[in-house]
């Protein structure tokens, strides 16, 4: 497996996400005091990150085992 193209693919993904988990603490924000509420675009942006990341690299990975499974079944016909 490329791990160079699941590595980019990863990033790639990980950005978006904090993109999104940054935009939607944004979008989410209240009047609330309590710790919890505190810093909440650095948290939505940090767990969209994660989120993004295992997404991209998962995606990616399966479509390589597939097109490796692919050239498998044609090197078999």
């Amino acid at each position: 497996m490329n791990t160079k193209l699941i590595a980019s693919s990863s990033f790639c993904a990980a950005l978006a996400g904090a993109i999104i988990g940054f935009a939607a603490a944004e979008i989410s924000q209240n009047e609330f005091e309590s710790p919890i509420y505190q810093d909440l675009p650095a948290k939505f942006a940090i767990a969209g990150a994660v989120f993004g990341a295992v997404t991209g690299a998962s995606l990616e990975s399966i479509r390589q085992l597939k097109e490796q499974q692919d050239r498998e079944w044609q090197d078999d016909r």
